[in-house]
């Protein structure tokens, strides 16, 4: 049995089994309960299908909803929920792309970072290496306004986005990716104006023990284990990773350690899934944040728990979710190993945020379509001696051996009330949803969207969305003050319209689709500064409009080619910038194009090569305050795995072209590198 994460699918029924039991559930892709077998019907198929033996085995661990009625010949069996891959409830156009398992062994990345850089107009504005720190950006958008789930829990640090994908996981626990726009986020209490990446880890249950050892360039090192096991009728799952390097120059030194613990636990009425993680990282940040002062550092703490109840109740499906995020963070401006403080630096900024939520869904299947009613609610607070009001009296820093405090903090409360309604006419399947919030900051606020779905032949489907979507000011855009960063504690929510048609077309091992968007934003937050100064300000711009189009397509085959992936990407983005130099809203990709392609020379042997061409608009700074248009740059990574048994080597090379490039401001990213090693697998 599979756990579901995020969202709940639609189950199919089968009041008995035909002649050929198991071909159903290999094509659906759908949950599917069994409820009544015929006595001489399930007697036929346990004697003839070892799949359906398989199946009727573990039924006792399931629930019993079938009703009683007057048919001799029938014996009433538990109910088993058999789960493909996720995908979006039945009828839901809500999904822009699922990338599964099988699509992510393909390619040549090492990072979660990287991982997500390869998916169609999204943008991973790389730091440092090896996911040290990235901002993720979508369809034009800034990192801000794009959700990062795990499991479906929320992860958005109320601080700044800059911390949104400090994720106590690793790329080897990874299931499947969803892109999803921001219509699906309504449906779930959620709200980002340009949608969400939801990371998919693999069941507690589906995972083996398994070792990596590697290293490489700029002294880098990598140790990964991860260790399944059942406690009772829980089936757990347990991970650790460190990961170290000297850096590629001066000051990009890192290391940050993860630790990953997964339950699930099926009864008579439903499922548990709690999941809890810890990040500790810390890393040097040369000129991440500021060209004027470049030998920065930055020490980050992250503590995640998540507890989600799937069960039925009557003819209801009810999904709770209660969840809680912990984010620590130290910035030095000068680290005292590279420069000495001048007299005027106050010292370093300390914050510590905190986020606390709880969701729930009620979700019916009627003549009229599929219901669902939900209500979320979620706390945000910080802690700091740079952002917010006044606390009175201080407070020491947590995990700080020296004599420091927390003298302001902020906290705001945000209740969400949503309802969807999905109809079946047919094959097209038309839905509503609609969301009002309340910030006990800003008022009140709300989201609406409007779906349709409708095939156009046995292999092909159309997929329509319109909607309205909004997001709320960090911490930081309200409350941050620096040398040369002057925050605006009167901002305005963002407000995004957004449009979207989506064709999808797939038939055996060949899979195309392609999409077109469009997007309206109204009070957009950003950075901005005009040419001749240095001070950042944060303001709501009036306007910020994008539209463009994404394409894919993935063939997998047999052979010497076992798989290519093909991908382009185009946005545009119009905006009243009134002459200021924007600090992210007005970067953006405006071509990207990817390809990757798996072969199989021998057996057991592996060879992934991966492209990657990005041209971005926008400009920076340097530190002499010259401004430099980002240049379009070209790259290459590849990967070689030779599988003996449960032992694999592996070598990774990344940026093999020896590329100089910036993906934001004047951090230059890492050139030419390797890394080598070892993976145990059973």
């Amino acid at each position: 049995m599979k756990h579901q994460n995020f969202i709940r699918q639609q189950a199919f029924r089968f009041r008995r089994f035909s002649r050929y039991g198991y071909a159903a559930f290999r094509s659906m892709h759908r949950v599917v309960n069994i409820g009544r077998l015929a006595i001489h019907v399930a007697d036929h198929q346990l004697k003839k299908s070892a799949v359906v033996l398989a199946l009727a085995v573990p039924v006792v661990a399931g629930s019993a909803f079938a009703q009683d009625d007057d048919v001799l010949d029938e014996h009433l069996l538990p109910t088993i929920d058999i789960t493909a891959p996720l995908l979006p409830e039945q009828g839901s156009p809500d999904a822009i792309q699922v990338i599964p398992q099988s699509q992510l062994q393909g390619l040549a990345v090492s990072s979660i970072g990287e991982l997500l850089e390869q998916l169609p107009g999204v943008d991973l504005r790389a730091r440092g290496g090896n996911d040290v720190q990235s901002d993720l950006t979508l369809r034009g958008s800034t990192f801000d306004q794009v959700l990062v789930l795990l499991n479906g829990v929320n992860l958005a640090d109320p601080q700044t986005g800059h911390h949104n994908l400090d994720i106590p996981i690793d790329l080897s626990l990874v299931d499947r990716v969803e892109v999803l726009p921001p219509s699906a986020l309504l449906r779930y209490g959620l709200t980002s104006l340009c949608g969400a990446v939801n990371i998919v880890t693999k069941a507690p249950s589906a995972n083996h023990p398994s070792l990596s050892l590697s290293a490489g360039s700029f002294g880098q090192m990598h140790v990964v284990g991860a260790l399944p096991f059942a406690v009772g009728s829980w089936h757990l799952f347990s991970a650790a990773s460190h990961h170290r390097s000297q850096g590629y120059q001066p000051n990009t030194d890192y290391r940050f350690s993860n630790l990953w613990l997964q339950a699930q636990r099926a009864d008579s009425l439903g499922q548990w899934l709690l999941q809890l993680g810890t990040q500790v990282k810390d890393f040097g940040s040369q000129a991440f944040y500021s060209s004027t002062y470049p030998h920065q550092f930055e020490s980050t703490r992250t503590l995640m728990a998540a507890a989600t109840r799937q069960q039925k109740i009557n003819t209801w499906d009810l999904e709770a979710t209660l969840c809680a995020r912990l984010h620590t963070d130290r910035f030095e401006l000068f680290r005292s190993q590279y420069v000495e403080p001048p007299s005027w630096y106050g010292g370093h900024n300390y914050h510590f945020s905190n986020s606390l939520g709880l969701r729930v869904r009620l979700s019916r299947l009627w003549v009229a379509g599929r219901s669902t009613l939900g209500a979320e609610v979620r706390h945000e607070g910080i802690l700091s001696n740079v952002l917010g009001d006044s606390i009175g009296s201080p407070l020491p820093v947590i995990f700080d051996d020296g004599d420091h405090y927390y003298t302001l903090g902020k906290s705001r409360l945000t209740s969400n009330l949503f309802a969807h309604h999905s109809v079946f006419l047919g094959p097209v399947s038309i839905t509503a949803a609609l969301l009002g919030s309340h910030n006990t900051l800003r008022g009140f606020n709300h989201g609406y969207s409007l779906s349709v779905r409708s095939p156009l032949g046995r292999w092909l489907r159309l997929d329509c969305s319109v909607g309205r979507s909004m997001r709320m000011p960090t911490f930081t855009d309200l409350y941050y003050h620096s040398v040369n960063q002057v925050s605006n504690p009167a901002l305005l929510p963002e407000v995004g319209y957004t449009a979207e048609a989506n064709l999808h077309y797939h038939r055996r091992h060949f899979l195309a689709e392609g999409t077109v968007y469009a997007r309206h934003g109204v009070h957009i937050i950003d950075w901005i500064r005009l040419p001749e100064s240095d001070v950042w300000h944060s303001m709501n711009h009036t306007q910020v409009d994008a539209w463009g189009s994404l394409l894919r397509a993935s063939y997998k085959a047999d052979g010497l080619l076992r798989r290519i992936n093909v991908s382009y990407s185009y946005c545009s983005v119009a905006q009243t910038a009134d002459g200021y130099v924007s600090s992210y809203a007005l970067d953006y990709l405006r071509h990207k194009c990817d390809a990757s392609v798996v072969l199989s020379p021998v057996d057991n042997l592996r060879v992934k090569m991966l492209a990657d061409f990005q041209w971005r608009e926008g400009q920076y700074s340097d530190a002499a305050g010259l401004l430099h248009h980002y240049n379009p740059v070209a790259l290459l990574n590849a990967e070689v795995e030779y599988q003996l048994r449960s032992i694999t080597f592996f070598v990774e090379g990344d940026n093999l072209l020896n590329r100089t490039y910036c993906d934001y401001g004047g951090v230059t990213q890492p050139g030419i590198s390797c890394l080598a090693g070892i993976r145990y697998s059973r």
